[in-house]
């Protein structure tokens, strides 16, 4: 009995503490009223087609980047009068007070109008607000955005929004992250850019890909600068910004990010010191920047992603370069550059994508190019390089595409082009290059372009075993002997053959043949020496 009594404390201690839990919990998660109203008027005014299937997202080799959803989530659907609103899909609350403090609601197909009423801004205690990748066509954005002045990370992109931006954004100063982009019809004008950048001094990430910023001039641009210590990630692509951009803005201390794709009309240089910053991603293809690359690229040591194509970019390109060894993208493709390309690019070992396409490049490839492990995508065509391509390369080898047409390279095709797995497309066209086509060993290629060298010999008959192969131009190769037309029958997935202008070819098409070929679209057998019964040839296609 005696231990009974003195067990009994214990028992009722424990007991109390479990109850407590248990109803503070339970407290402390009820969604608050207010916002559950809230939020069921907001649900009530959009429809949600639940049988639609999202179209395929389209990919950038930018990181993180695609325009599309995967799946479509329906979150609302959980949404019910007499449940938690904490507990509903893309609904977060703060644990203590019940309030609704972030709503994810992206990729929910949502199909309506955001109304200048909507009772979304009565969710003042918001502090995440997402509603990227929904149908909200032809709406502006209102002025209530202002009103929910807690905000730290809002995403409205990809929402067919219209209008001006309205210029209570710029009550939000708590703004860490600010994504708007891809509202094709979405502006916004001097005056909200400079209160927004004025008050949101927090502001890390920004994005406005699309957004009409052409009235944005350069004194504007240059407030930029007032987020020295914060902006990480800034991306304004094809939004129609004209001027001059200070070298500053690309050497802000903390940067990261830099998208500034498709804005012709905007001009600038590249910093020729002082450019030791954390940038990792740097994108300005189809811009009006000008000038040479400078030595100081070589200090941007975080780099992975350098896309400078289509600029205005001249003269030689710093051997500095070629110490950015965490580069896995690297296009500098038609500017008008001059210089040849050392053997220290063996040194970008995590190189995966090579653009250096119409430009003035002169002197040899390196071999070392070709073994780099990772490479994947190589381009250098519409250049001058000159001499033989290299004969071996590491059996490792991941490429997929080359393309070194348009240049004088000269010497044999090498045994790779054969025999390599992972090799899919492969131009060689338009060069010097001599001997034997010779016999395919390897059946990935997608597409062959070897047209307009001065090759000899037979028809190679293994190029009929090549079943995935798309395009195929051999014009102007100086092949000869009999190629069996119905043999191309066997590559079900033909869309392009040229075989013209090779004079010693004799192409026989047996009128008896079964020449069925299915996905043909372009084909190309002027000047062969014979072609007879061309019309036996059944292109299901045309």
């Amino acid at each position: 009995m005696g231990s009974f009594f003195i067990l009994l404390p214990y028992f009722t201690f424990h007991f109390f503490l479990l109850l407590l839990t248990h109803f503070t919990s339970y407290t402390f998660s009820l969604c608050n009223q207010h916002d559950t109203s809230a939020l069921l008027q907001f649900k009530n005014s959009f429809s949600v087609n639940t049988s639609s299937k999202p179209n395929n997202p389209e990919y950038s080799w930018e990181p993180s980047m695609y325009f599309g959803c995967f799946s479509f989530s329906f979150k609302t659907e959980s949404w019910k009068k007499s449940t938690d609103c904490c507990e509903w899909d893309g609904v977060t609350c703060d644990t203590i007070s019940g309030h609704v403090i972030e709503l994810d609601l992206s990729c929910n197909n949502l199909n309506g109008e955001l109304h200048p009423n909507s009772t979304i801004f009565q969710l003042r205690h918001l502090q995440q607000l997402n509603l990227a990748f929904n149908d909200i066509f032809g709406s502006s954005m209102p002025l209530g955005i202002g009103d929910l002045v807690k905000l730290m990370h809002l995403n409205i992109s990809n929402c067919y929004l219209s209008g001006n931006i309205p210029s209570t954004i710029s009550h939000l100063s708590k703004l860490v992250s600010l994504d708007l982009s891809i509202n094709w019809f979405l502006e916004i004008n001097p005056f909200t850019w400079n209160k927004l950048i004025h008050n949101a001094t927090n502001l890390r990430d920004l994005y406005l890909n699309g957004v009409n910023m052409s009235s944005i001039r350069e004194s504007s641009l240059s407030m930029l600068k007032n987020l020295s210590s914060s902006l990480v990630s800034l991306s304004l692509a094809n939004t129609g910004l004209q001027g001059n951009l200070s070298s500053d803005i690309l050497s802000l201390p903390n940067l990261q990010k830099l998208d500034l794709v498709g804005n012709d009309g905007l001009s600038g240089q590249l910093p020729k010191s002082n450019w030791s910053t954390p940038l990792r991603y740097l994108y300005l293809h189809y811009s009006a920047f000008s000038g040479e690359i400078p030595y100081s690229i070589g200090q941007l040591k975080s780099l992975t992603h350098l896309v400078l194509s289509d600029c205005n970019l001249d003269g030689m390109v710093p051997l500095s370069l070629w110490n950015l060894t965490q580069l896995t993208h690297l296009d500098l493709s038609q500017n008008n550059l001059s210089w040849s390309i050392p053997d220290v690019c063996g040194n970008l070992i995590k190189l995966e994508y090579l653009y250096l396409f119409s430009n003035n490049l002169a002197g040899q490839v390196p071999s070392s190019l070709f073994n780099l492990p990772q490479l994947s995508f190589l381009c250098l065509s519409s250049n001058k390089l000159v001499g033989p391509i290299a004969i071996e390369i590491t059996k490792r080898s991941k490429l997929s595409y080359v393309d070194l047409s348009y240049n004088m390279l000269n010497g044999t095709i090498p045994h790779w082009c054969y025999s390599l797995p992972s090799l899919l497309e492969l131009s060689l066209s338009d060069n010097h290059l001599t001997g034997f086509i010779g016999e395919f060993s390897t059946y990935s290629l997608q597409s062959l372009d070897l047209s307009n060298n001065n090759l000899q010999g037979h028809f190679p008959n293994s190029i009929f075993e090549l079943q995935n192969l798309t395009d195929l131009y051999l014009s102007s190769t100086n092949l000869s002997g009999v190629v069996d037309f119905h043999q191309f029958s066997k590559l079900k997935k033909l869309n392009s053959l040229d075989l013209s202008h090779n004079s010693f070819i004799s192409i026989n098409i047996d009128s008896s043949a079964n020449s069925i070929l299915p996905n043909l679209v372009n084909l190309d057998l002027s000047s062969a020496m014979q072609v007879p019964f061309i019309c036996s040839i059944w292109l299901t296609t045309i």
